[in-house]
């Protein structure tokens, strides 16, 4: 039995790194200093401890991996702490937590998810919206997403976004990928549906733009993926290291990012905090996120000209990068890390009182 304090739920460290794990991680390793008292770190059995761990923070490892660790094994062991769930899913049976819901697309977007995956996020979400202490979302868009499919109260949600700076200081590292000495677009995602990824690569294509895809397509048991017939000007690069996303960003035409449905849309501001271009459809979180720093579409079909665009206007590429890296300077980790502290000394001050 772990004693009280705050309980950091750590599954997200036993899982390969997207736009979720990155937030943990970069919202836990800045919280943590910020907090006062114990703090124990759960680990399911899979999981490495991370570098940037403090020492004063306590390791308690399962015997459990994966649901059973999060869903069985953590609420017993974390009963009597606070505890705060940053990748994503949380238990339903622990007492007292902060959840993070990132967004609302099983509820939005079914068809994409298995009928076992969708259903279960559906449930665990409205079961976490009545039980948990507090919910972290990354947008205002979102926040009024969840409200609406949750029916909870907007203003009930904390708002704690995604930071470009990890990109910063990144020593990028070419790919080995064919065709990169040629002028192409980076497009990151998957063929789930709300990605839109299909759609705007066909576009690309008719167009004789050139892309390169950072992402993979979501394995059977979770998405209902978009069958991949043959682009050929498009080069998938599956999963790629941070050196090499970067390194794709720094010599990109622009990003390209179709996404019909985004929670925040972490590329947008790692594009353009490294001075890369964006072009993306004006939907969902996008326009807040990315700011005066995009140009931004109505539909699929005018992204290849919004491309061309920016390929005979310099200045315009060059106000698009300084805007773009103006409005990613504003978002930073360390400030929605402080969000987050505050949210849980605010719980425990609340539980003190009573």
């Amino acid at each position: 039995m772990s004693a009280g304090g705050v309980g950091l739920n750590g599954k997200w460290l036993s899982q390969p790194v997207t736009g979720t794990q990155r937030y943990a991680g970069e919202i836990a390793r800045r919280m943590l200093p910020l907090l006062d008292g114990p703090v124990t770190l759960h680990l399911p059995r899979d999981a490495d401890v991370p570098s940037w761990l403090p020492l004063d923070v306590v390791v308690r490892r399962a015997p459990l991996s994966g649901t059973l660790f999060e869903q069985l094994w953590l609420p017993w062991v974390a009963r009597r702490q606070l505890l705060v769930s940053l990748g994503g899913p949380a238990p339903l049976a622990a007492r007292r937590q902060i959840v993070t819901m990132h967004d609302a697309s099983p509820f939005r977007f079914p068809d994409t998810y298995s009928t076992l995956f969708g259903t279960w996020y559906r449930l665990m979400y409205r079961i976490l919206a009545r039980r948990a202490a507090a919910i972290l979302t990354v947008s205002t868009f979102s926040a009024s997403e969840l409200a609406a499919v949750l029916h909870v109260s907007q203003g009930s949600i904390v708002v704690a976004g995604n930071g470009s700076d990890h990109v910063d200081g990144v020593e990028p590292s070419r790919p080995q990928l064919p065709h990169l000495d040629e002028d192409f677009v980076l497009c990151v995602g998957t063929f789930a549906r709300h990605k839109n990824l299909a759609a705007a690569l066909t576009a690309l294509e008719a167009e004789g733009i050139r892309s390169v895809v950072v992402g993979a397509s979501g394995g059977d048991r979770v998405f209902q993926a978009e069958h991949r017939q043959t682009w050929r000007g498009a080069t998938f690069a599956g999963r790629l290291s941070d050196e090499e996303i970067i390194w794709l960003y720094d010599h990109a035409r622009c990003l390209v990012f179709p996404s019909r449905y985004e929670g925040f849309g972490l590329p947008v501001i790692e594009a353009q905090r490294r001075g890369c271009p964006v072009v993306a459809l004006a939907a969902a979180s996008i326009p807040e996120v990315a700011g005066d720093g995009a140009v931004l579409v109505a539909a699929t079909s005018d992204l290849p000209g919004a491309v061309l665009g920016l390929e005979h206007d310099e200045s315009r590429r060059d106000s698009l990068r300084r805007a773009g890296r103006a409005n990613a300077s504003r978002r930073r980790w360390r400030d929605s890390a402080a969000t987050v502290a505050e949210v849980v000394r605010r719980l425990q001050d609340q539980n003190r009182s009573r």
